[in-house]
């Protein structure tokens, strides 16, 4: 499995590699991660351009708000002998941390400025014209919230390698 420059790999690649035939092992993966069971914090997803899966962690097994930076990317190969290889790594997205922290610079940024522009450009000071600085304001201190407060911690994020792998298990255990 080649990783771009948008994936960080944590730890090291790890792989599986099965006596079954390659559309067997394909189905049987993809059948474990569409039927996942409510308990699990797993989430699965597949490129079928790329074949590669992305398997991606709840924060919550209760809610469906799951990690953006962390994951776990999984290729299923062909090795044509007969034998199938599974290889799945634990990753940091790059792109994505970057998109939502431009994100939220943007987000605190724009609405303080518009909101400073309006009150020092059209000196718009009078008590009713007080109210529209009030979603401006909320947004920018969602924006440097996010900024600031919301970090994605890699500890919390690691039990997925060991769920995944009890879920290979579970699902090539013969």
């Amino acid at each position: 499995m080649k990783l771009n420059a948008r994936y960080k790999v944590i730890g090291k690649k790890r792989f599986a590699k099965l006596d079954m035939p390659y559309d067997e092992v394909l189905d049987t993966f993809e059948n474990a991660i569409a039927n996942l069971g409510s308990d699990s914090r797993l989430v699965g997803s597949v490129n079928r351009e790329t074949g590669v899966f992305k398997i991606e962690y709840k924060l919550d097994p209760d809610k469906k708000d799951t990690f953006e930076t962390y994951c776990i990317l999984v290729q299923v190969k062909d090795k044509g002998d007969g034998t199938t290889k599974i290889e799945y790594a634990f990753v940091y997205d790059r792109f994505i941390c970057w998109y939502t922290r431009i994100l939220s610079a943007i987000c605190f940024a724009v609405p303080l400025a518009a909101a400073g522009f309006v009150y020092f450009y059209f000196k718009m000071r009078e008590l009713m014209h007080l109210t529209l600085y009030i979603p401006l304001l909320l947004i920018s201190a969602f924006g440097l919230f996010s900024l600031i407060g919301y970090n994605e911690k890699q500890e919390a994020a690691e039990p997925m390698v060991k769920e995944f792998e009890e879920l290979l298990v579970s699902a090539f255990d013969e």
